[in-house]
């Protein structure tokens, strides 16, 4: 059996040194490989931005023809655009019509024989309502709050807008209308993304009725004043 001598102070000094000296390099050592760790982990860290993704009109080696935008898949229709049910409200051109041959030089013309000419939607006080407000916003800049083409824009210089009260416009079907709104129509651009289908024919039914209304003013004004001159006397008049 081995005896334990006590140690003297200097031993137990030493002895305290040495296990401080243990304990802070274990903690030198622990810190490090933590942020070894960390700097490891950041370094193989993907934000979303740096992912792989096909950014718009970009070329990407993913596909074979190396174009990233994709084409829709051939018979495929995007939710919302099937117009096999009901041709007429969404293109304002007749069902099963071919398209008009051209006539010949003198003859009476017809220039929009494609067009519809009922509405394909009831026309109610609702549906004009609605179209009042929306050719406020879209068309009385150019076409004018009465039709006449002489909006705020076009006394700002910009080419004059058509007469919504030309003869021209008056006998034009509804559906010329339509097409363009939905197309554009020689310096209009065509307002298709900004005005949906709906709202395009409550526009037209507004454009029917402010025809309606300055129609009956321009006839009121085109009649004659009633006559304040006496009636003639009549031939030898005076009485007898």
């Amino acid at each position: 059996m081995q005896l334990q001598l006590p140690m003297s102070k200097s031993e137990e000094m030493l002895a305290t040194k040495r296990h401080k000296s243990r304990k802070k390099t274990k903690a030198i050592i622990c810190a490090f490989c933590a942020f070894l760790w960390l700097v490891l982990n950041v370094g193989c860290r993907r934000d979303m931005q740096d992912q792989p993704k096909i950014k718009p009109l970009r070329g990407a080696k993913f596909f074979a023809d190396g174009l990233g935008s994709r084409q829709p898949i051939e018979g495929t229709i995007p939710r919302g655009f099937l117009r096999d049910d009901n041709p007429e409200f969404y293109t304002g051109k007749k069902s099963g019509v071919i398209p008009a041959q051209p006539q010949p030089t003198g003859a009476q013309q017809n220039t929009f024989p494609d067009d519809v000419v009922e509405f394909p939607i009831p026309v109610t006080k609702e549906v004009v309502e609605r179209g009042r407000s929306r050719y406020a916003i879209f068309c009385s800049a150019c076409h004018g709050l009465t039709g006449n083409g002489d909006g705020m824009i076009v006394r700002r210089g910009f080419r004059r807008a058509a007469s919504f009260n030309d003869d021209r416009l008056r006998q034009a079907p509804v559906g010329h209308f339509f097409d363009a709104i939905t197309n554009g129509w020689g310096a209009m651009p065509s307002y298709a993304p900004q005005i949906p289908v709906q709202d395009r024919w409550a526009i037209i039914a507004y454009v029917r009725a402010l025809q309606a209304s300055q129609q009956n003013t321009a006839a009121a004004s085109a009649s004659p004043a009633p006559s304040t001159s006496p009636s003639p006397t009549p031939a030898g008049g005076g009485h007898r």
